[in-house]
């Protein structure tokens, strides 16, 4: 059985676009930027669509921009930075009574790298021994649905739209009384793409059969590359879910563009605007993440994708005319630069 799978690998990668490396999903819209580029006469007219917040395409930093949403709507967050002793920050925890469980995360993001849910003080200590970057540890909201919002407003306009709402799925393993949990993971495509670190968490409980009708959760973090399942939900845009994200934006200066990854207690409280928590606000570099749905055709993807891309470039104009610059190059190069030096010491920290 492992010899099908590691043969099917790469065709389970190749069958779902949803595998595909981000260069080759992303070339219709670096020809669309160029394009647009020309149009603003500026290769960086994007840093100008969320002008409150400072970042290249992936770098916001997680706790500044959560600053922005207004705070009954952000779990207990603080930052951690690497001087800090753990001393330090086990007492930031007890000031903004933080408890266990709690998610600790890079301040700056790279698709789920390093993010880990903790669920003691040795584990969190752990963790932090080696720290090199700035950290956000958030309490762990227990709701049990996480769900991405896409929200847009051009920036004369007093409501926005939501072009997009991604349903997770995450990563578990339902027992039949037979199949032991490595034959599950083995059996499930999802779930064998991340085989080597299942095995080292569950080591336990590789070679035990699971119970018939036990479900077990392989993974905390929504994250698509800990294999969680996008599912399209653009059939729960409404104008009530509309009104909510308007009221939510209005008073977060400077944001016009970006996803809102949401844990709630139930779509119905959320269209009510209530028993929800925003755990990060994507600006720039977010995703209609939708289109990660399997059943999503390529082609349906990429003119989702352009669309985005031709609105934050609308955003941009009309931030010009309000009088907002476009940055020089110098001034994206140093966004770039710092983003740059920010990812190599996690992915450092990860090795």
């Amino acid at each position: 059985m492992a010899s099908l799978f590691k043969k099917n690998t790469f065709t389970i990668k190749i069958k779902s676009w949803e595998y595909w490396p981000m260069w080759i999903l992303y070339v219709p819209v670096f020809i669309q930027h160029f394009w647009l580029a020309i149009k603003a006469r500026s290769l960086f007219f994007f840093l100008n669509t969320n002008p409150g917040i400072e970042g290249f395409i992936l770098s916001d930093s997680k706790y500044k921009t959560l600053k922005l949403v207004p705070r009954e709507f952000v779990p207990k967050t603080i930052l951690v930075r690497p001087e800090s002793s753990f001393e330090e920050v086990y007492g930031m925890m007890g000031e903004e009574q933080i408890s266990f469980p709690i998610v600790l995360k890079p301040d700056i993001g790279y698709r789920g790298l390093l993010v880990s849910k903790i669920d003691n003080q040795s584990e969190l200590k752990e963790k932090l021994k080696n720290a090199n970057i700035n950290y956000v540890i958030q309490e762990y909201i227990d709701y049990p649905i996480e769900i991405g919002v896409f929200y847009y407003r051009l920036p004369n306009n007093i409501s926005g739209s939501i072009p997009s709402v991604t349903l997770k799925d995450f990563l578990s393993l339902h027992g039949d009384g037979q199949r032991t949990f490595q034959e599950l993971v083995y059996t499930n495509s999802r779930a064998y793409l991340q085989k080597d670190k299942l095995e080292e968490k569950f080591r336990a409980e590789w070679g035990t059969v699971i119970p018939k009708g036990k479900t077990i959760l392989l993974e905390a973090i929504g994250n698509h590359n800990r294999g969680t399942k996008f599912i399209n939900g653009n059939h729960l845009i409404t104008e009530n879910l509309q009104q909510v994200f308007d009221e939510l934006c209005k008073s977060m200066n400077g944001f016009y563009f970006g996803r809102f990854d949401i844990r709630t207690r139930s779509i119905e409280d959320l269209l009510l605007g209530r028993e929800f928590k925003v755990l990060e606000v994507n600006g720039i570099g977010a995703e209609p993440t939708h289109i990660y749905d399997p059943e999503y055709k390529l082609y349906q993807g990429w003119k989702d994708m352009l669309s985005i891309w031709k609105i934050s470039y609308e955003i941009a104009m009309v931030n010009r005319k309000k009088g907002a610059a476009f940055p020089k190059y110098a001034e994206a190069k140093r966004r770039w630069d710092s983003y740059r030096d920010y990812k190599r010491n996690a992915f450092l920290a990860s090795s």
